[in-house]
């Protein structure tokens, strides 16, 4: 696909777009120009292309990635916690964990900060942080949650819920995640470029895009208080663009998947409207019919496909 047409709509305000933005846009449109695959490889008992959601291992080949993952020059400027109560598959949380901790199976730089993942399925048990004042919860919560920028000197650690928007309440539930003080942050995107869907209104968006931002808004505050400049500021975003390496990767596949259905993508407008209808429908006979005619039409088009094998055209 060329360039110019990989600019996908996606959930939209009518609020100006920031260039931060605009540059998260570019960088996750390119994944789709480029149209770069991975094969799937063999790992903890399933095959998978990118990473393992199991072990959380890259699959890719070492000359794919940016070469700042080669060399660990991304560096997060906080210890992140990543708390896991959801589907390992459709956890956007992982893709720091595999990118941070697991680049070629290398000994981490001791000077970076550490990444670490607490799975509440596998009975992980949630660090102690009830002690700890310079540990933050992101989770925006109205007249509990502060900005992120009147505290991002002091972040240390950053904790991290990864779990659908309509199961939050394990911060709640937990004594130790409820004493963090919660933020959110200050400059929040206005459109979300993950493919799941909800019903919770504008401005939800994904764990690894939330970690994108937060990194962000803490090195850009620490930055301007130590009068950096405007070329070392963008260089540094540039490094953090990475972070959304494997989820731009996700989402190429997933548009591609999309087209090939001839479907509307799952994290445009019209995409979650159709997964939203669905639920709706679950267990009607409307949503069997559905599933019924998608099955007669994809096996109508293998049989084509075979056809044009058979007797290709010279």
């Amino acid at each position: 696909m060329d360039a110019d047409k990989a600019d996908i709509s996606v959930d939209q305000c009518d609020t100006k777009v920031t260039d931060v933005e605009i540059s998260v846009q570019k960088y996750l449109d390119s994944f789709i120009a480029d149209s770069t695959t991975f094969d799937r490889v063999f790992c903890c008992e399933t095959s998978s292309s990118l990473y393992c959601s199991k072990c959380c291992n890259l699959l890719v080949p070492d000359d794919s990635l940016p070469s700042c993952l080669h060399n660990n020059s991304l560096n997060l400027p906080f210890n992140l916690d990543v708390i896991l109560d959801d589907r390992r598959a459709s956890a956007t949380g992982l893709h720091a964990v595999a990118l941070l901790n697991n680049i070629n199976n290398s000994t981490i730089d001791q000077s970076s900060n550490s990444v670490q993942l607490i799975d509440v399925a596998n009975n992980d048990e949630i660090p102690r942080y009830s002690q700890q004042n310079d540990t933050y919860l992101l989770f925006p919560s109205p007249g509990e949650s502060i900005p992120l920028e009147s505290v991002s000197s002091k972040v240390k650690t950053l904790v991290v819920l990864d779990c659908k928007w309509t199961k939050s309440s394990i911060c709640r539930k937990n004594n130790d995640l409820s004493r963090l003080q919660k933020i959110h942050l200050s400059n929040p995107p206005k459109q979300s470029f993950y493919w799941r869907w909800h019903n919770e209104g504008p401005g939800m968006i994904s764990t690894i895009e939330a970690i994108y931002y937060a990194s962000f808004e803490v090195l850009q505050k620490r930055n301007n208080a130590q009068s950096t400049n405007n070329d070392q500021l963008a260089d540094t975003n540039n490094l953090l663009l990475h972070l959304l390496w494997l989820f731009g990767h996700q989402r190429a596949a997933i548009l591609r998947s999309s087209q090939d259905k001839g479907k509307p993508p799952p994290f445009t407008n019209e995409g979650k409207e159709i997964q939203r209808d669905m639920r709706r429908q679950k267990g009607t006979w409307k949503q069997l019919r559905h599933k019924d005619d998608e099955r007669r039409l994809m096996e109508k088009k293998k049989k084509l496909q075979d056809k044009a094998k058979d007797h290709p055209i010279t």
